[in-house]
């Protein structure tokens, strides 16, 4: 219980020193810019990626499928 309650005023300490700094203010827009471009650079790919894993699962299912049917009639 103590070692928590040191935590938590540990953290609020730090928090407010944060808050307080000009460089880390800096350094937090910075990596949200950066985190934000790499976010809206990965849209495409994803859509890319999730409509070529459809192509394959749906080619994949009729494949599947088709040799089924084959090894019924053997």
């Amino acid at each position: 219980m103590f070692g928590k309650l040191i935590n938590y005023w540990a953290n609020q300490f730090i928090t407010e020193k944060l808050v307080q700094n000009a460089g880390f203010q800096r350094l937090a827009a910075k990596t949200h810019e950066h985190v934000t471009n790499i976010s809206q650079k990965g849209v495409p790919f994803v859509a890319d990626a999730s409509k070529r894993a459809n192509t394959f699962a749906q080619t994949f299912k009729e494949n599947l499928k088709s040799e089924a049917e084959k090894a019924k009639f053997r």
